[in-house]
């Protein structure tokens, strides 16, 4: 998608979605400069960084939202939904502008830390 197809995506939305996604983008922003890419521990980091803002609408323990918990996904799952909402292969105007605002890296390294959190949680 093109950066004018996104923008005019973005402009179609209801009043309330624009809000949303101009929110969720200033945060991806802000999250972008606050951690740089880098180490391994930096990217750790930032996917930690981008899992908290995911848990502001994805409530963790999936109680009586109608947003779904994303916390009991494997790593290739959140990859392929993320990857199905840039594409607009689902409908969600909010996720299709926080897929386009992550780049591939930022994908994984949420992946990566909301399934190791899961694998945690799973031991005894």
């Amino acid at each position: 998608m093109t950066r004018d197809q996104m923008t005019e995506s973005i402009l179609s939305a209801n009043g309330e979605t624009k809000h949303q996604i101009h929110s969720l983008l200033k945060l991806s922003l802000s999250l972008a400069l606050l951690f740089p890419r880098g180490s391994v521990a930096a990217e750790a980091s930032h996917g930690a960084q981008i899992a908290a803002a995911c848990a502001s609408c994805h409530d963790p323990g999936g109680r009586g939202h109608a947003i779904p918990p994303i916390t009991s996904l494997d790593e290739q799952t959140i990859i392929k939904f993320m990857h199905n909402y840039r594409a607009s292969e689902s409908s969600s105007h909010v996720m299709h502008a926080v897929a386009l605002s992550l780049s591939e890296e930022e994908i994984a390294a949420v992946a990566r830390h909301l399934a190791a959190n899961v694998r945690h949680r799973g031991r005894p």
